[in-house]
């Protein structure tokens, strides 16, 4: 009983272990991919619930800070709404990490709730 069992639970862990390795040997598969605002706006306007939340990586310049902890941000396709709780540079190019905040029912904002910042040469 015991050895069914045994081969039954090796046979999945191969299986697991095997698609881990794919998904690492994918070229297409990387942390950081880059996003755009442009590409963030158009499914916010089609009401896709699906990225919310979704982890982002931007690139370009805080244009103004709006309020102590709120800053306007633009990539060169369009503008956004950066929530920050580090303070960031205004005028210089600076790669974003962080997750969309839709806004819901009319309720809010759409913006980028950042995790991370860095400068980018």
């Amino acid at each position: 009983m015991k050895k069914p069992l045994f081969v039954c639970l090796t046979a999945l862990s191969l299986v697991g272990a095997s698609a881990a390795l794919k998904a690492d040997q994918n070229p297409n598969h990387t942390k950081d991919h880059v996003s755009s605002i442009a590409w963030i706006q158009a499914r916010d306007k089609d009401d896709d619930i699906g990225v919310d939340d979704r982890y982002i990586v931007l690139v370009g310049k805080v244009t103004k800070k709006i309020k102590d902890e709120t800053y306007l941000f633009s990539d060169g396709t369009g503008t956004i709404q950066l929530d920050s709780e580090a303070k960031l540079p205004v005028g210089k190019t600076i790669a974003v990490r962080g997750n969309i905040d839709q806004a819901f029912l009319g309720i809010g904002k759409l913006e980028v709730d950042v995790t991370s910042w860095r400068h980018v040469k």
